[in-house]
């Protein structure tokens, strides 16, 4: 039930994303800001759900609440979550004048609105997953793929005497 419910909450505002990405795919291509580091999230992170779930994180910690029993981190990412949901509704009111006005052109104001969106976004994406689950460092993701090399190229080497399990799924 309280799955239907969170689905229920945060499918607006996973559609107001998505439609602005859809923009910021279009209007600013080449200036989007680099989300490298989402592959570092576990993957029970990253889900359809996860931008609504960060825009209702962002309110909540601009309205003061702490995130669970995360204080220190909280209060760290509260002025973040200030700016980016300040920022969220100047890009709101940059597509509404724009939808007044011609269509077939993106003014510098909406392509700056955007800009400074997409990039605080990103920043509160890395900052707010990072407090809520284990994400690796870069040093740790760079040793656990030379752990996988030098274990592949073991394997390798030797040949012969490797378990077949280990290759099987399906067991031995």
């Amino acid at each position: 039930m309280m799955n239907r419910f969170r689905k229920w909450l945060y499918k607006p505002k996973d559609n107001v994303l998505n439609i602005i990405n859809q923009i910021m795919d279009e209007c600013i291509p080449q200036d989007r800001a680099p989300r490298d580091f989402c592959v570092k999230f576990p993957e029970e992170i990253r889900h359809d759900n996860l931008a609504g779930q960060l825009w209702f994180g962002a309110e909540c910690l601009a309205a003061g609440s702490i995130i669970m029993n995360r204080e220190l981190e909280s209060m760290a990412m509260r002025p973040l979550a200030k700016e980016l949901t300040r920022s969220l509704e100047d890009v709101r009111g940059a597509l509404r004048d724009q939808a007044l006005r011609d269509l077939n052109t993106y003014t510098e104001k909406m392509r700056e609105a955007l800009r400074h969106f997409d990039v605080l976004f990103a920043e509160f994406e890395l900052s707010y997953v990072s407090a809520m689950v284990p994400v690796k460092s870069p040093r740790e993701y760079y040793v656990q793929q030379e752990v996988i090399v030098l274990f592949c190229e073991t394997v390798e080497r030797n040949g012969k005497g490797v378990p077949k399990f280990i290759w099987n799924c399906n067991g031995p």
